[in-house]
């Protein structure tokens, strides 16, 4: 993940909100914040394999991993990933609505998700700095 990437994947995210493609740009933003969250996670615990896990299961190590490595917390710190956890369940109950073909929320979910893309982007400066 380069800043390059994160720019392209930001312009997309904004094209869709000005294209009026609510859906589209919060589907986006929550793959974006998944791929930052990856690299991080990637980045700070060498040897670290992503291969055909699930996102929450790559969180749960992240939490285990973030009490027992102290390199990884000065990248980011348990109150920040204390908003990641709830940000994360409505995500999964905003997917399970949509199968539904529900779609509430949308407006509010992405506020939060640019929240969290802002601690995640916050972290990911840290990690290109220090490296």
């Amino acid at each position: 993940m380069t800043e390059k990437k994160i720019n392209f994947a930001l312009g997309r995210i904004k094209a869709c909100k000005t294209n009026k493609c609510p859906l589209e740009a919060l589907i986006r933003s929550y793959h974006l914040n998944i791929d930052l969250l990856k690299f991080i996670f990637v980045r700070a615990v060498p040897g670290y394999e992503l291969e055909n896990k699930k996102v929450k299961v790559i969180v749960a190590e992240f939490l285990k991993e973030l009490d027992n490595n102290m390199a990884l917390k000065t990248f980011i710190n348990k109150r920040s990933i204390k908003s990641l956890k709830p940000w994360l369940s409505k995500m999964d109950l905003f997917f399970k609505s949509l199968k539904l073909g529900q779609q509430k929320n949308i407006a509010s979910l992405q506020d939060e998700t640019e929240k969290i893309f802002g601690i995640l982007k916050i972290s990911t400066n840290k990690l290109f700095v220090k490296k």
